[in-house]
């Protein structure tokens, strides 16, 4: 169901989640326990397809968090205790990216001048 292989994150000198590799069955339960800065939340948006490994692999549900995030996003749901991807969006980045996972393609459109 998941597998992770040497995932690593980091953000400049900051090294939030550095090689977990692990393999979770269907069916199986898993439980990230840790204090603080631990890399709990950064390992589930990675797994999430939110937030790209830095190096590493993970695969959900069969499909690369990476290379098919899409895909990834399509079967999973996640909410942590501070959402930090929305705050970081635009309106206009926040519908497109809810758009792609519902399978809608992004369309440029220039809205009609007031006159």
């Amino acid at each position: 169901m998941i597998e992770m292989q040497g995932l690593t994150k980091k953000f400049d000198d900051l090294t939030a989640v550095k090689d977990v590799t692990l393999s979770i069955a269907p069916g199986e339960v898993l439980a990230l326990l840790g204090p603080n800065g631990a890399g709990k939340t950064t390992t589930v948006r990675m797994l999430a397809a939110i937030l790209a490994p830095t190096a590493g692999s993970a695969r959900v549900v069969g499909h690369d968090v990476v290379a098919e995030g899409q895909e990834v996003r399509r079967h999973v749901g996640v909410l942590t205790e501070a959402p930090g991807l929305y705050t970081r969006m635009t309106g206009r980045e926040y519908l497109d990216f809810f758009g792609e996972v519902r399978g809608f393609r992004s369309v440029n459109v220039v809205p009609a001048s007031m006159s």
